[in-house]
């Protein structure tokens, strides 16, 4: 219930216009798709992707090394960059910005934003939560 109740917020403060793609198809009603758990640990990180079945995604942050809650915009170890696409495609643009997580942070995006995990170094696991949304008609 306290994961609706949030995400319900978040779209709440999305403004109202069907002028932009991601904003046009914005409904108080969803579906949860796509759920999965991902533990990350030493010389972790999740390469950037997108998440082609949802509309908007998720990343709820469970629990975290000690190292990345330490980390700073130095050197971001751990945390939750976007704007940086896949290394494959061989386009050398670095992130737009970069979010330090925090255990019980739900960090909600629009599912098309290439999104990744910086990778780090520790001892302890890094365990995350993630699901997509669609609009319901």
């Amino acid at each position: 219930m306290a994961l609706r109740t949030a995400v319900g917020v978040w779209i709440a403060g999305l403004r109202d216009d069907d002028r932009y793609p991601f904003l046009s198809r914005k409904r108080r009603s969803l579906r949860f798709v796509g759920y999965c758990s991902v533990k990350l640990v030493a010389e972790g990180g999740h390469s950037s992707h997108i998440r082609p079945k949802g509309w908007a995604s998720s990343a709820f942050y469970v629990s975290l090394p000690r190292s990345v809650l330490a980390a700073d915009r130095e050197s971001p170890a751990g945390w939750l960059q976007f704007g940086q696409p896949l290394e494959e495609l061989g386009l050398d643009l670095p992130p737009r910005r970069v979010i330090q997580p925090r255990p019980g942070h739900l960090a909600l995006f629009p599912s098309y934003t290439w999104h990744g995990t910086v990778p780090f170094d520790a001892g302890e696991s890094r365990l995350t939560i993630a699901f997509d949304m669609q609009p319901l008609p």
